[in-house]
C-alpha cells in the first residue's frame, strides 16, 4: 500500500516542482517515515509477553469498528428518494469524521518538532519539508478513509448500479483529500497569522468543540428530527449549500451517471471538486509553507507562558482574594491557589474535562425528549410539565466527577517534587484547597446556570430542590475523592492509569442514583425537602473535615 501511494504522489511531480518543493528529497523523506512507522513496535515502552499480540488486537478491533461505522454511514445512501441529497449526506458525515481524526490524532504529527533535529540541519527548504508533513498525514488518513468506505463503495452498486462502484471510490479518495487540505489550510493560516501560544489554544478548543458537535449529534439528531421527515428532504433547494465540498464531490456522480438530470452548474460543481485540491496544494506549497519551519520552532518552545516570570514582581488578582476569603489556613491556600491557576492554563486537563459541561444538556434532552409521534412543542409542554429538572442537577455529577479524575494528572508532573519537598505533615489540607477551588471555579457556577435556567422554565418553587441536589452532589463528589481519586493537584503522571475500582465506583454511583430517585419521590413535601438540606449540609461538611485529615500513608496507599 505504501509503495502504491508514494506512486500516486509521483503524479503530482510536475506540480510540486513548479511550487518550488524538491520532488527527490520528499520522495526519500516518505519512503523513510513510513518505513519507520511499519518498523515502529505497537506496544512501545512494554516489558510485558503479550503486550504486543493485545495491542494488534486493539487495532484489530478497530478497523472493525470502522467498518461498522461504515455500514452505518452507507444506510444514509438508501434513505433519502433524491440520490444526490443521499450523497450529499454521505460525504457530509464522512468528512466530518475525517476532520475530527485528523484534528484528534494526526496535530501533533503536523506540529511534530523532532524532525527539528535531523531534516531541518540538511538542505532541505521549508516547501519540502511542509509538503512531507502534509503528504504524510494524507497517506495514513486515507488508508483509515478506505476502510471506513468500503461498506459505502459496496452498498452504492446496489442503489445506482455496478458503474458508480469505481466512481465512488473515486469520490472518497476525493473527499479525504478535501478533507485533508481543508484541515490543514486551517493549521498553516493559524500558524502564520497567530502567535504559537494562541495557536496550541485553538487547536485545543478545536478538539473539545469537535468532539461535543459529534457527540450531540449522535444523541439530540435521532430524538429532534423523524426519518420520514429526512426522507423528503431536498438540501439543494437552499443555494448556500453549493459552497459546500460535499456537493462538488456527489456533483461527480450526478454530472457522470446522470447526465440527463445534470444541470451546468452541477457540472462546474463537479469539475471545482477536482480542481479545488490539485491548487490547494499548489497553494499550501507556494504561499503558506514558506517559514514553516520556523513557525514550528516557535510552537515547540512555547510552553504555556509568554513572558518570563523570573524578573516579574507577584500581583494579587481576585482569585487570590477569593483564596484567602474561602481557605484561609496556609496549606489549604495554596493548593486552591494552585488548582485554580493551572486548570486554567493546563491544555490537557481542559481538553479531557470541558466536554462533560456539554454532555450534561446532552444527555438531559436525550432522556427528556424521548418519545414519538410527539412535535418540539408538544415534547417542550410534557417537559415543563414534569419534575426532570431533578435528573438534570444530579446529572451535573458528570462535570464533578470528570475534574477529579482529571485534577491530579499531568505531563509535567516531575514539577510536583515539591509537594514532596516541603514540611507539609497534613497533604490532605492541600487536597482540601483543591476540591474547593474545583467547587468555586467549575462547578458552582455550572449549577448557577442550570438553576437560573431550571426556575425559568419550572418555577421558584424549584430552589429548595437545587440546593438539596447540589449539597448531595458534593457528597457524591466527596466520596469520588475519598475512595476513587487521591492525588495532589497535577501530580501523576497521565500515561499511568489508576487501579480499576469497578466495585467502589459502582457503590458509589449507586449511591447517587438511589438519592436522586427518593429525591423525585420526595419532591411534594415542600417542607420536608427544606428540612433534609440541614442533615444533607452537615453530612457535606463532616466528610469534608475527614478528607482534609489525608496522610501522606493515604496518598500512597491509594496509589497501590
Amino acid at each position: 500500500m505504501d509503495k502504491i501511494f508514494l506512486k500516486f504522489i509521483g503524479y503530482f511531480s510536475p506540480l510540486l516542482q513548479k511550487a518550488g518543493v524538491d520532488t527527490v528529497q520528499l520522495y526519500e523523506i516518505l519512503r523513510v517515515k513510513l518505513l519507520m512507522d511499519e518498523r515502529r513496535p505497537r506496544a512501545a515502552f512494554s516489558n510485558r509477553r503479550g503486550t504486543a499480540n493485545k495491542t494488534a488486537g486493539k487495532s484489530k478491533w478497530g478497523n472493525i469498528g470502522l467498518v461498522i461505522m461504515g455500514c452505518l454511514i452507507g444506510s444514509v445512501l438508501f434513505l433519502f428518494n433524491m440520490p444526490m441529497v443521499g450523497q450529499v449526506v454521505y460525504f457530509s458525515i464522512f468528512m466530518v469524521l475525517m476532520a475530527l481524526t485528523l484534528i484528534s490524532d494526526f496535530t501533533t504529527v503536523l506540529i511534530d518538532t523532532r524532525d527539528q533535529f535531523i531534516i531541518a540541519p540538511r538542505p532541505v527548504n521549508d516547501r519540502t519539508f511542509a509538503i512531507s508533513r502534509f503528504m504524510h498525514i494524507t497517506i495514513y488518513i486515507t488508508k483509515v478513509a478506505l476502510l471506513q468506505g468500503l461498506p459505502g463503495i459496496i452498498m452504492v452498486g446496489f442503489a445506482e448500479g455496478l458503474w458508480a462502484v469505481p466512481l465512488f471510490f473515486i469520490q472518497i479518495i476525493e473527499a479525504t483529500l478535501l478533507s485533508v487540505l481543508l484541515v490543514n489550510l486551517v493549521y498553516f493560516i493559524l500558524m502564520r497569522s497567530v502567535s504559537a501560544q494562541r495557536f496550541k489554544d485553538i487547536i485545543s478548543y478545536f478538539q473539545i468543540a469537535f468532539s461535543i458537535i459529534i457527540f450531540a449529534v449522535y444523541y439530540l439528531v435521532p430524538r429532534l428530527i423523524s426519518i420520514s421527515v429526512l426522507q423528503h428532504a431536498n438540501v439543494l433547494a437552499h443555494k448556500w449549500v453549493y459552497l459546500l465540498p460535499p456537493v462538488w464531490i456527489a456533483s461527480l456522480n450526478e454530472i457522470l451517471l446522470h447526465a440527463s438530470r445534470a444541470s451546468l452548474l452541477i457540472a462546474l460543481l463537479a469539475v471545482l471538486g477536482i480542481v479545488f485540491p490539485i491548487a490547494g496544494i499548489w497553494f499550501v506549497a507556494k504561499v503558506l509553507a514558506p517559514g514553516f519551519n520556523r513557525k514550528l520552532a516557535m510552537v515547540a518552545t512555547s510552553d504555556g507562558s509568554s513572558n518570563s516570570v523570573a524578573n516579574k514582581q507577584y500581583k494579587t488578582d481576585f482569585r487570590d482574594k477569593i483564596a484567602n476569603l474561602l481557605a484561609p489556613d496556609p496549606l489549604e491556600n495554596a493548593g486552591f491557589k494552585i488548582t485554580w491557576k493551572l486548570a486554567a492554563r493546563t491544555r490537557e486537563f481542559k481538553m479531557k474535562a470541558f466536554p462533560a459541561f456539554a454532555y450534561v444538556p446532552i444527555y438531559f434532552l436525550y432522556f427528556a425528549l424521548n418519545g414519538t409521534g410527539q412535535t418540539l412543542a408538544d415534547k417542550y409542554e410534557r417537559l415543563q410539565n414534569s419534575a426532570n429538572y431533578i435528573l438534570l442537577i444530579y446529572l451535573t455529577t458528570i462535570v464533578l466527577s470528570s475534574i477529579l479524575q482529571n485534577v491530579s494528572n499531568s505531563g509535567k508532573y516531575k514539577s510536583a517534587w515539591v509537594y514532596y519537598a516541603l514540611p507539609v505533615d497534613k497533604p490532605g489540607k492541600i487536597l482540601a484547597g483543591m476540591y474547593k477551588a474545583i467547587i468555586v471555579l467549575y462547578f458552582f457556577p455550572y449549577c448557577l446556570v442550570l438553576s437560573i435556567a431550571i426556575v425559568l422554565i419550572w418555577g421558584p418553587q424549584t430552589i429548595n430542590d437545587i440546593i438539596l441536589a447540589f449539597t448531595i452532589s458534593t457528597i457524591y463528589g466527596m466520596l469520588m475523592a475519598l475512595f476513587m481519586v487521591k492525588g495532589l493537584p497535577f501530580s501523576k503522571p497521565v500515561v499511568v492509569k489508576a487501579r480499576s475500582r469497578m466495585v467502589t465506583s459502582l457503590l458509589i454511583m449507586s449511591f447517587i442514583v438511589a438519592i436522586g430517585f427518593g429525591h423525585r419521590f420526595l419532591i411534594h413535601w415542600e417542607t420536608l425537602i427544606w428540612i433534609l438540606i440541614i442533615p444533607a449540609m452537615l453530612g457535606a461538611w463532616l466528610m469534608f473535615h475527614h478528607y482534609k485529615q489525608q496522610s501522606w500513608d493515604d496518598i500512597e496507599m491509594a496509589d497501590m
